[in-house]
């Protein structure tokens, strides 16, 4: 046990005489009182108790056991009185053993504990166990399947006593397919992806120019959107589409209803159009008619449709140009329903305005034109509205729901409309949610997709049209990444970059080439077709029929010296040498998809067409 010291100054004893007063005896004790006289003496530093103060000392003081302890101290004067009990609480602690311990083994396992001693040797760095701190090297770690796995090491000492496990969750990736995508969006019938090249692509519905290809015809493959590589941030809505670029600008195109693009007009633009010089976006939410959006400097801006308060401004004038939220510079994220909008500070507040007949702004009451807090709490992390509900994550990893609920959409068992935030179910391993019009999907953190609500298009990836008023594993893949739903059909990205889509399909917003839905996730081709460097002539040319079953024909204004046709990975199928202005080419053995046919009439006369295989 530690020796402890005490230095104790005794208190002047305070007489009602004039007869002069000095300590005579002191005494300690620990916690329990023996009787005055029976504690363990206590002596003048001096050597003499002759003094009305005196400086006391005693070394070698016996110690009670670990923890709290009450260390008491008396004094007698020289009439023979005691005088009161001076206590002071004390932490007793043993001293630490200085036993030299050092690493004589260590391991490694994924996930499931095998017992010790069973898990991959992990080898010292130096090449020797012998040291308390050890470098500890592994290389060639065997991986378990793409997703979130708990990597554990734990070591072994001298002693031969196994020490705790470590533990870190680790996300698990394939070998990414260059050119795949690492970001997406869904609008309402049209989709963005970033692929990790910084590429930008669109496909689905166009009527309105939300693919920024410069047309209003639909595509039902994705295809690249100019030739920039510094696309950073998406965000898709009803018909238009925002985009912010690595150097912070921000870019917008498709409809422009009410101001919705935010470029000061009402036309629709065709092409991907800076909106403003800032140079500071982070973050934008588009669902219908209006957009809000955080700057890097934490503050927020809105405009478009106001007709219900939703941009915040405290107005329902509608706004052309992004205009400031109040003046608050905290601001962490937000998203956008079709006439509502849900924030979170930077304290994990939660606030809320604009429509709010159905309760989704998490409040009883009437629209809001301001910023409204929603409740108390002070842990919300991320958040995604629907058309009438809102969808909210806490940093403890639960779920939280509340507005409309007229098909299950809010995922707690009913059908009934909830004007406050309830938590739905009881795990706390949500990663990320989606609403969408009247359903909603999430992902959670073990890679899993979740979907529940309104599924008539099969939005639900559940391979059926039957609507679910509970949370339902989407298949059982566990390697999910992203996921975005804000129309009739999902797209869902793996950890691999590898991209999926379900639903509806009537404007080829699944890009798989066709125009038929589907009630479970089908996989999308990357299209690298960027990649083959096909030199673009005038040179006219008719393929048909497309889409094809067995002979495709093909004929040109000039003699074609060749075709060769490439999958949607680029990869060389067919080469055929012609020599004739008309040819026919089977392909009847060819897999269901998308290939591009390259029509080669020479002297760099070259046609590239797109076909579909059924």
């Amino acid at each position: 046990m530690r020796k402890y010291i005490y230095s104790i100054i005794a208190l002047l004893m305070v007489t009602l005489c004039s007869a002069q007063l000095y300590v005579s005896q002191a005494e300690y004790f620990w916690d329990n009182d023996p009787g005055t006289g029976n504690g363990t003496p206590v002596l003048a530093t001096d050597g003499n108790l002759n003094s009305a103060f005196e400086y006391l000392t005693k070394t070698g003081i016996s110690t009670p056991g670990n923890g709290l302890h009450k260390f008491c101290l008396r004094v007698k004067d020289n009439t023979g009185v005691w005088g009161p009990v001076f206590t002071n609480i004390i932490n007793v602690q043993q001293n630490n053993t200085s036993t030299i311990m050092a690493v004589s083994q260590a391991e490694y396992f994924w996930d499931t504990d095998p017992g010790t001693g069973n898990g991959t040797p992990v080898l010292a760095t130096d090449g020797n166990f012998d040291s308390t701190y050890e470098q500890l090297t592994k290389t060639g770690i065997t991986l378990p399947s793409a997703g979130l796995h708990v990597f554990n090491i734990r070591v072994k000492d001298n002693s031969g006593v196994w020490g705790p496990v470590f533990k870190n969750v680790i996300n698990v990736q394939s070998a990414s397919v260059s050119g795949c995508y690492q970001k997406i969006a869904g609008g309402a019938y049209h989709n963005l992806a970033i692929k990790s090249n910084g590429t930008l692509w669109t496909w689905g519905h166009n009527a309105n120019g939300a693919l920024g290809d410069g047309t209003t015809i639909d595509k039902i493959i994705p295809t690249q959107i100019g030739n920039a590589t510094n696309w950073k941030y998406i965000t898709a809505g009803y018909s238009v589409s925002f985009a912010i670029k690595t150097d912070g600008t921000l870019w917008g195109w498709g409809l422009n209803e009410y101001g919705g693009l935010g470029d000061g007009t009402t036309v629709k633009k065709l092409v991907p159009t800076q909106i403003g010089v800032a140079t500071n976006w982070k973050i934008i939410s588009n669902y219908g008619s209006h957009s809000v959006a955080i700057k890097e400097d934490g503050t927020l801006w809105a405009w478009g449709y106001n007709g219900f308060g939703q941009l915040g401004d405290g107005t329902t004038i509608n706004r052309y140009v992004p205009v400031q939220i109040g003046t608050a510079n905290n601001w962490e994220t937000v998203s956008t329903g079709s006439y509502h909008t849900v924030a979170i500070k930077s304290d994990g507040t939660l606030w809320a305005w604009g429509y709010n007949l159905s309760g989704q702004l998490g409040f009883s009451g009437v629209s809001q034109y301001l910023p409204i807090q929603v409740g108390s709490a002070n842990n919300w992390k991320s958040v995604n509205c629907g058309d009438n509900h809102t969808l909210a994550i806490k940093t403890d990893g639960t779920l939280w729901a509340w507005g409309g609920n007229d098909f299950g959409q809010l995922g707690n068992g009913s059908y009934s409309t909830v004007f406050y935030p309830i938590q739905i179910g009881t795990a706390n391993n949500w990663k990320s949610v989606e609403a969408g019009p009247k359903y909603s999907s999430a992902i959670k953190t073990d890679g899993t997709i979740w979907s529940w609500g309104y599924n008539a298009y099969g939005q639900l990836g559940l391979g059926n049209y039957t609507t679910t008023i509970n949370p339902t594993q989407v298949g059982t893949a566990n390697d999910w990444e992203q996921i975005s739903t804000n129309g009739y059909h999902a797209v869902a990205l793996k950890y691999n970059g590898n991209l999926w889509a379900w639903g509806d399909n009537e404007f080829g917003e699944l890009g798989n080439g066709s125009i038929n839905s589907t009630t479970s996730p089908i996989f999308i081709a990357c299209q690298n077709l960027d990649a083959v460097n096909f030199e673009k002539r005038d040179l006219i040319t008719t393929v048909y029929p497309n889409p094809v079953n067995d002979i495709l024909n093909i004929s040109s204004d000039q003699k074609i010296i060749s075709i060769t046709v490439f999958n949607a990975s680029g990869q060389l199928i067919i080469t055929k040498v012609i020599n004739d202005k008309n040819t026919a080419i089977d392909v009847s053995g060819l897999l269901s998809g998308v290939y591009t046919v390259k029509i080669d009439a020479g002297d760099k006369n070259v046609k590239t067409v797109k076909v579909i295989k059924r």
